[in-house]
């Protein structure tokens, strides 16, 4: 009989550290990050790269799915609705995120709060730019007639968007009476100031970087850059806080994009995609390709990200009534 429950055991022993052989580490399948945005855009680049890197640090295949639709609301919902095993996971950008659901047309209930906020990655300064004919030659010489007259300044999205934040807080420092021109995207937006049809166009770093000192017909001259520091594609642009205007010391606005999971995120998956991102974030290799795009990295992990996104609320919040949103 002893030797009976002996063997018992033994064999039951034995199954047990087969089980525990067989389990897998994360991640043993491939990976999904889903992008709000149709393919091409900066945000579609953006989580493009991002799962380059993951699939080089994480040694599994990373694809970038497209979602589009329902003001960007149709793809983070998917995110939403995803199981917690980091299969799938999404790309948000701010404060584009925070407009869908602030705006009451939407009728969107869910909020930054629903998500696994893993990191902001790509940091993408607010930028002014105007002709290179035109008679503004500085950022005040802007300000100074968007006082006396009512001029269009182009963005590249509606209410919400970070271009469209810019110009109404302008309006809210300044006393200026710009309006401004929403655009589908960010080439309507150029093509409509390139054309003369607008004084100004409020966009991003990426936008010119690569040709804001051609002689070509994309030429423009840049007024201010709204960011706390130079920035290495702009280095003899000027921050806001160097053009003199005390009104707008501070006043700093970007497109930010990052990554996303599903609220139950299992601890451990969060924990490996985090260190995976902190190795890319030193690799030579993807700050040049980062830079070759135009994108400016600034990573801010979990708490520090979740941080960003409650003050970029916290301003568009403030903002309501100019958004005509209540």
């Amino acid at each position: 009989m002893k030797k009976l429950v002996a063997i018992a055991l033994v064999l039951l022993m034995a199954l047990g550290l087969v089980a525990c052989g067989s389990k897998k580490e994360w991640p043993d399948g491939d990976i999904v990050i889903v992008c709000p945005f149709k393919a091409g855009g900066a945000m579609d680049q953006s989580a493009r790269l991002t799962a380059e890197y993951l699939k080089k640090y994480l040694g599994v295949e990373v694809t970038v799915d497209n979602i589009e639709g329902g003001n960007n609301w149709v793809g983070y919902e998917k995110v939403l609705t995803a199981k917690g095993d980091g299969y799938l996971l999404g790309f948000a950008n701010y404060p584009g995120q925070i407009g869908g659901y602030l705006n009451p047309s939407g009728g969107i209930k869910r909020t930054y709060r629903d998500f696994t906020n893993i990191a902001d990655i790509v940091h993408d300064p607010g930028i002014i730019v105007v002709r290179p004919d035109s008679p503004y030659q500085t950022l005040a010489d802007l300000i100074e007639a968007g006082k006396k007259e009512p001029l269009v300044i182009s963005t590249g999205g509606g209410a919400g968007s970070d271009d469209d934040v810019l110009v109404r807080l302008l309006n809210q420092k300044c006393g200026t009476q710009f309006k401004p021109g929403g655009n589908p995207g960010d080439a309507d937006a150029k093509t409509a100031m390139l054309g003369g049809n607008v004084a100004a166009q409020a966009c991003n770093v990426s936008n010119y970087f690569g040709t804001y000192k051609s002689t070509g017909d994309d030429a423009v001259r840049v007024l201010a850059v709204f960011d706390s520091k130079k920035n290495d594609l702009m280095p003899d642009i000027p921050t806001i806080d160097e053009c003199g205007i005390a009104e707008l010391k501070g006043l700093y606005s970007s497109s930010d994009r990052g990554l996303v999971a599903c609220k139950d995120l299992d601890k451990d998956v969060l924990n490996k995609i985090v260190e995976a991102l902190k190795k890319a974030e030193k690799d030579p290799d993807f700050i040049k390709a980062a830079a070759d795009k135009g994108m400016g990295i600034n990573m801010l992990y979990t708490d520090k990200f979740d941080e960003f996104i409650n003050g970029v609320e916290t301003t568009m919040k403030g903002m309501l009534k100019d958004f005509g949103w209540e």
